[in-house]
């Protein structure tokens, strides 16, 4: 019979099944925090390849109102020219800022397009602390007039099932944010009635001309940190291997002592030497002590 062969019985095989199950889980967790930093590098490589690109007009990277933008473009940097619509800007309220809560201050520009027609962009102002007990609406004016602006291109979020007040909104969808600066606005002067949405991007601030007095902060850059996902990427494999090792180590000790017969163990302990050590003055009195008992023993029997 193999030394091993209890590994066939039901309470190894659970530990086994255990063993697999929990380096399984650590694999996984290990490839989720891989990706989770795959996909920051991306985001930062974007970034770091479009922040500071010169900007161009809207419709040399848009040219349809509905065209897509392509991914290798986000943050690129475009010029619009128009005027805003209505006088106040819509509240995207609690998107912190840093960890910090935030409000983000959303409007709707017009701008005419190379055909003629009037395209409507939303763009992010920017942002102010929360804090409902303050007074935001210097924030919240809009320049009026014809404004330029440099936005960088983001992609639009999906549109939400919430119902947001009036003058707020929850998303940044396009088309749910010209609903509400049209509604707020209480009117469609500066949009047209044959307008177009440019429903696959939103645009965040980074220059306006002219601007108000209390504007908004700009959004900041984002950061390049990676952040620890790789280390615990590396962590979480280093226990799926852990797991399936312990286990082998574990059958190993087993299966020494299944194959070491009963009462072995104390029987060579008993006749392991006793490890030296360094003799004191009380052992070399006790040996002179018995010494001297030998002695008289001897002399009481040789008498």
């Amino acid at each position: 019979m193999s030394r091993y062969s209890f590994l066939l019985t039901r309470r190894w095989v659970g530990i086994a099944a255990v063993a697999v199950l929990v380096s399984l889980t650590c694999v996984a967790l290990g490839y989720w925090q891989l990706t989770r930093y795959q996909g920051k590098a991306e985001l930062i490589a974007l970034v770091e390849a479009n922040y500071e690109r010169a900007p161009v007009p809207l419709t040399d990277l848009l040219p349809d109102a509905g065209s897509p933008l392509p991914e290798d473009l986000v943050w690129g940097q475009v010029t619009v020219t128009g005027e805003y619509v209505g006088a106040t800007s819509l509240v995207l309220p609690q998107r912190p800022i840093e960890g910090s809560p935030a409000d983000h201050v959303i409007a709707v520009i017009a701008t005419q397009a190379p055909d003629g027609g009037t395209r409507l962009l939303a763009v992010d102002r920017g942002w102010y602390p929360t804090d409902e007990f303050a007074d935001h609406s210097a924030a919240l004016a809009l320049p009026s007039g014809e404004v330029t602006l440099t936005v960088r291109l983001r992609a639009a979020e999906d549109a939400t099932s919430r119902i947001a007040p009036a003058g707020q909104v929850y998303a940044l969808a396009p088309a749910q944010v010209v609903e509400a600066a049209l509604a707020s606005a209480g009117t469609s002067d500066g949009a047209g009635p044959d307008a177009q949405v440019v429903a696959g991007v939103y645009g965040a601030l980074a220059a306006e001309t002219p601007t108000t007095a209390g504007a908004p902060d700009l959004l900041r850059r984002p950061s390049a940190d990676l952040g620890s996902h790789l280390s615990y990427t590396m962590q979480w494999w280093v226990f799926a291997i852990g797991a399936l090792v312990g286990t082998v180590i574990l059958a190993r000790r087993e299966a020494e002592d299944l194959a070491t017969p009963a009462g072995e163990p104390e029987l060579a302990a008993a006749r392991a030497p006793a490890r030296s050590r360094r003799r004191t003055a009380e052992d070399e009195e006790d040996d002179l002590i018995d010494a001297q008992l030998e002695d008289q023993a001897s002399e009481t029997s040789s008498a």
